[in-house]
């Protein structure tokens, strides 16, 4: 009885922490979100130390500042990284040792049989033995997971930055066309204007207007659509960079030169010359196929898990009594019997999970050498498509500063001049759209690759210069 009113209070201080609700904030979390902005200190420490030559305060955006922006203050990362943070407490909670139990009874006699003492009461401690690594296996699995979501986060900033490089590439294309739409309107305005006039002394028709104004209004309502898009685009890449409109304003983003970046890009064109080569970079870069892998592991732990499970744990069960006056010592040993459960159709489930993930890894790395072939063909005929609508763009080029030459000396007219500036603006437009279709070829190259290209501001490294150093 001394034994149990010792073990009694301790055995209550054992049972732990009481349970603490923490409703969600709602209300924080919504001004949180609201005044996040990238002025403020912490955000500053971050950018500091991932990227110290990066300039503070930021005066101008580009891809990099604004990837910076999105793993700081973008939603996305951070429930990536708190399941991160769930799988490291799992492999904690995958390293607990078992419990020991602890056992006790009081039982009191009518003394019928002349016993010594009335009394009897027992103490007994249940000491679990794991067998077979059980627990050493359980934290493999867990660490598997852990590195599944730690992948997961890579993975996650990837598509941030990836979302903001189309989005980048986008805005540039709308800036290119509205600077395009906005001259091409100026001189449907003056041919309109010239025509007019013709019309006024009877040299045209209306049917020689109509077209002209007909064009003129529909660059008019382009030019429009357009500056509504752009302010759409700037006002997505905030959000990209997760932050909302309400308290900031829109970010002083760096020009994107798509005609500059495209020459520096062919000049480093071996990085993505040949589907094989993208193949080569896709199948080793990737983060899904880290994760594949890692996956694979996985299973292949857990079915060494079912394996092991085939030898049961054991229980050690010392003890002592006092029965009616006599002291009694004992010592138990306990285990199950798997007699209703068989081990193999267990062992069979693990198995067929893990041939189910190589199964996988296999149909991924299929669809990754199907779309290195894919983005290859795609960037090569659109880079096929560039050349031949640059030719003509400097074709027309060439033509109207002839004919600005021949207007100026008095050789023609200037109806003659504004039709082939008309058509200059025309070859620039589809040579605009034909520059960013080239750029989103080779984002989706990058994307596949897994490897900065399209708008880095990083030296592009080729095939044959990492096999050097990776020979070095």
């Amino acid at each position: 009885m001394r034994l149990l009113a010792f073990a009694f209070p301790w055995l209550l201080t054992a049972c732990g922490t009481a349970f603490q609700p923490h409703p969600i904030p709602q209300q924080e979390n919504i001004t949180t979100i609201h005044e996040a902005a990238p002025d403020e200190d912490g955000f500053k420490t971050f950018v500091l130390s991932n990227a110290p030559q990066t300039a503070w305060p930021i005066q101008t955006w580009d891809l990099d500042s604004l990837t910076l922006s999105a793993l700081y203050f973008h939603p996305a990362l951070k429930v990536a990284k708190s399941d991160y943070a769930v799988a490291l407490a799992s492999i904690t909670s995958a390293g607990l040792r078992p419990q020991v139990g602890l056992n006790s009874q009081l039982a009191h006699s009518n003394q019928a049989n002349g016993d010594i003492s009335p009394w009897a009461y027992s103490l007994q401690v249940s000491i679990p033995l794991i067998t077979a690594n059980k627990r050493q296996i359980s934290i493999e699995i867990a660490q598997y997971q852990a590195d599944i979501a730690k992948i997961q986060i890579a993975e996650t900033a990837w598509m941030l930055r990836q979302q903001l490089s189309v989005d980048l590439i986008l805005l540039a294309e709308q800036q290119a066309m509205q600077a395009n739409l906005s001259k091409l309107q100026t001189a449907q305005d003056q041919l309109l204007d010239a025509y007019q006039k013709r019309l006024d002394v009877g040299v045209a028709g209306q049917s020689d207007v109509l077209p002209i104004r007909l064009q003129r209004d529909q660059s008019a309502w382009q030019l429009q659509q357009t500056s509504v898009q752009i302010k759409q685009t700037e006002q997505k890449i905030l959000h990209d960079a997760g932050l909302t409109t309400q308290n900031n304003p829109l970010f002083k983003l760096a020009p994107v030169q798509l005609s500059q970046i495209l020459k520096e890009r062919f000049a480093h064109a071996a990085v993505y010359a040949d589907a094989t080569t993208i193949q080569h970079y896709a199948l080793t870069n990737r983060m899904d196929i880290q994760r594949g892998l890692a996956q694979y592991a996985k299973a292949e732990s857990q079915l060494k898990l079912e394996m092991a499970k085939r030898y049961p744990n054991l229980s050690l069960s010392p003890g002592i009594m006092y029965e009616y006056g006599d002291k009694i010592w004992s010592l138990g040993l306990s285990t199950m019997l798997n007699l209703l459960n068989r081990n193999s159709d267990l062992w069979a489930q693990a198995e067929q999970v893990r041939l189910n993930e190589a199964a996988r890894f296999y149909a991924l790395q299929h669809q990754v050498i199907q779309s290195s072939e894919q983005v290859h063909v795609k960037y090569r005929d659109s880079a096929r498509l560039l050349v031949t609508l640059t030719q003509t763009y400097e074709q027309q080029m060439q033509r109207k500063a002839q004919l600005a030459k021949q207007w100026r000396q008095g050789l023609i007219d200037k109806v003659e001049y504004l039709q082939a500036e008309i058509q200059f603006y025309n070859a620039q437009q589809r040579l605009i759209l034909q520059q960013a279709n080239v750029m989103r070829a080779l984002q989706e190259i990058e994307n596949v690759m897994q490897t900065p290209i399209a708008l880095s501001q990083r030296p592009v490294v080729t095939l044959k210069q990492q096999q050097k150093a990776t020979a070095k």
